[in-house]
């Protein structure tokens, strides 16, 4: 009877900005020896995690890693490796199999040699902070004005009378933490802080209105392009305006307004797909002439 191999693999969650693989142990095969051929195994994984996994596992590992989005945004790609081959009876590593397949498989040696760190993704949860980028987000604004210069007053009143049938749209005061300059959370005085939230696309009162937008259109394909941005019954986008020295700055922002530990957060995002043209087109129409 041939021995037989113990195939370990984890989900690898690419930031590009941290130049950082966070890995997930995602479980494990067992197929003997007479059945094992590298070339098949390399295959199964270049097919991708949704070809060649469960879809349960990829919903179970991906909300796991989520919260880590709040920091570091979300993952570039997702990669999926083989992390150990083993002897299933004695648990000994078969280095040089892996080796041979880590060769074949040339996905973590090109990342390591752009210089990518691989650490599991407990250490990355245990030591975030380490791997937050440090960013100039100003090439994220939509538009950097000097506020006698924007309707602000008519810009609001407008959002808030178009978005009146499915959301309370106020402004939100938000304070920008101190770990990401991306992160904006809630601030409990307006006296403290220089900006705000105020949303522009939010959830329908029910699933058949799709997204409502404070441009009086909606989107009700709910495959749609929308970036980085999500859109659900308890997350909306919108501006995050900041007012420094009478200049305001508008980026695009993702507010949630319940997370784990009950806080209201929004977190500028990169890319805002199709919202991003209209956000900007509804901005541009309260620049007083």
């Amino acid at each position: 009877m041939s021995r037989q191999f113990e195939i370990s693999y984890s989900f690898g969650y690419v930031y590009d900005k941290s130049k950082l693989i966070a890995m997930y142990p995602v479980g494990s095969n067992v197929i003997s020896e007479d059945e094992y051929e590298m070339e098949v195994e390399v295959a199964f994984l270049e097919d991708g995690i949704n070809a060649a996994f469960k879809e349960e596992d990829i919903k179970f590992a991906n909300d796991t890693m989520k919260p880590l989005e709040m920091f570091l945004m979300k993952p570039n790609n997702i990669i999926p490796f083989v992390d150990t081959i083993k002897d299933f009876d004695t648990k000994e590593e078969l280095t040089k199999l892996i080796t041979e397949f880590d060769k074949e498989y040339e996905l973590k040696n090109e990342y390591i040699q752009k210089g990518y760190e691989i650490k599991d993704y407990y250490d990355v949860f245990k030591n975030v902070t380490k791997y937050i980028p440090n960013e100039n987000l100003d090439n994220l604004n939509i538009l950097k004005i000097e506020s006698e210069k924007f309707d602000m007053n008519k810009f609001l009143n407008d959002i808030k009378e178009n978005l009146d049938e499915v959301t309370e749209a106020n402004p939100i005061f938000m304070g920008k933490s101190e770990l990401t300059p991306r992160l904006f959370i809630k601030s409990k005085s307006a006296n403290s802080t220089k900006c705000f939230y105020i949303p522009f696309a939010t959830y329908g009162s029910s699933y058949d209105d799709g997204i409502v937008c404070a441009n009086k259109e909606r989107i009700e394909d709910i495959d749609s392009d929308m970036g980085d941005l999500e859109i659900t019954v308890t997350k909306d986008a919108g501006y995050i305006i900041e007012n420094i020295n009478n200049i305001l700055t508008f980026k695009i922002s993702n507010f949630n307004s319940k997370t784990e530990n009950n806080n209201q957060i929004t977190q500028v995002v990169d890319y805002g797909g199709i919202i991003k043209p209209m956000m900007i087109e509804f901005l541009n129409s309260y620049i007083k002439n």
